[in-house]
């Protein structure tokens, strides 16, 4: 099924019109493998209902910064549609400030420190790529959506 056969589906399944809920894009966790089959069976079960990035990825990449109620078409590791998600809240946090309630919503961790070594790991990778240095006061885009659709499941 294409993304937008997909759209067209939670359109007519939410009985919503295209004015009422705007298409924001795709959205991928992982963009092949097991970490990402993971990452999507998270975001599926109710689990992970948070996306954490570097915020000066968004400006190296001169990507806009996300905004609430935007609505994005999750891709697997193949590219197909699996879900929609809605973002609820979008804030810019400095890395150490990040509290264990907003934390733990990336659906992995069993504590606030080891969330933190995890992402400390994934920002320093994406800091080499992306050419900038990784701080404790590093800004993050804490983005927290809600799944609104999953075949079958309205």
């Amino acid at each position: 099924m294409t993304v937008q056969e997909f759209w067209e589906n939670y359109l007519k399944e939410s009985g919503k019109t295209k004015e009422e809920s705007v298409f924001s894009g795709e959205l991928s966790f992982e963009d092949t493998g097991l970490t990402g089959h993971e990452q999507l069976a998270l975001v599926l079960s109710g689990a992970k209902t948070a996306m954490f990035r570097p915020y000066e990825s968004f400006e190296i990449n001169m990507e806009p910064l996300p905004l609430s109620e935007e609505v994005y078409v999750v891709l697997n590791s193949e590219g197909e549609p699996s879900c929609i998600i809605e973002l609820t809240d979008v804030n810019i946090i400095p890395f150490c400030e990040i509290p264990w309630g907003l934390a733990r919503k990336d659906g992995e961790n069993e504590n606030l420190t080891e969330w933190q070594d995890k992402m400390r790991e994934q920002i320093q990778d994406e800091a080499d790529i992306c050419g900038f240095n990784f701080r404790e006061d590093t800004k993050i885009v804490c983005e927290v959506f809600r799944v609104i659709y999953k075949p079958g499941n309205l």
